[in-house]
């Protein structure tokens, strides 16, 4: 089997399958911890929502990482859970070595965050050209790009520069990819999805710490699934 290029800490997708081999809808976040002699290697128990996601034994699943800023995939099988002082840990057995992925969509999370930006129409638009800075919030956020909900008419097609704090300062150059007029359902009229086109590996992975720790400390509030 191929080498896997994983090591302490790297920040994983689980995408689980059922019985029949069909993808669940669902994706789970974890981390890398070890591998073990046998070959098999052990990560931390998967968590969707803040909360532990019961894995069983003998369940397939996809296991998705990034490496300097190229995403891979293995698909492994679970082998059991077990508890080490109050981590929860998952063993899973690789089933084939790492593939490269093409672009695809990542994990998102949902929360709302203060963000500070500026739409213009293309990508070559000089800075003193872009106009002023406006509010909006996050609704959610992948390591890919977020959705904003804004009362600044997006254009579809148009850029995004933007600033948000998730534990440090995130500056982002995203592309306005679905704009959705919400002006009768709360405060805000439009909804944009925002695809990231100007964002290095280190702030990537920034986002990516981010919603990890987002969801682990949702967990420890004791939002546990038994």
């Amino acid at each position: 089997m191929a080498n896997i290029g994983l090591t302490l800490g790297n920040k994983l997708e689980v995408e689980l399958y059922d019985s029949s081999n069909e993808r669940i809808k669902l994706l789970l976040v974890s981390q890398f911890e070890r591998f073990l002699p046998d070959g098999s290697m052990e990560i931390l128990a998967p968590i969707h929502g803040g909360r532990i996601y019961p894995v069983h034994r003998g369940a397939e699943m996809d296991i998705i990482f990034e490496r300097k800023g190229e995403l891979y995939k293995f698909r492994a099988t679970a082998l059991e859970r077990r508890i080490e002082g109050n981590i929860y840990l998952l063993r899973i057995m690789p089933k084939s070595g790492e593939e490269h992925l093409q672009r695809r969509n990542f994990f998102r999370f949902s929360c709302l965050l203060d963000v500070r930006l500026r739409m213009f129409e293309t990508r070559d638009t000089r800075e003193e050209d872009r106009g002023k800075y406006t509010k909006a919030i996050t609704k959610d956020i992948s390591g890919g790009g977020l959705c904003l909900l804004t009362n600044q008419k997006p254009v579809l097609g148009w850029f995004v520069e933007g600033d948000l704090d998730i534990g440090s300062n995130l500056h982002f150059i995203g592309r306005i990819v679905r704009v959705i007029d919400i002006h009768d359902k709360g405060k805000f009229r439009y909804e944009a999805g925002i695809e990231f086109v100007d964002i290095n590996e280190k702030d990537r992975q920034k986002v990516i710490s981010f919603i990890f720790e987002s969801q682990r400390k949702l967990l420890k509030k004791g939002w546990l699934t038994k």
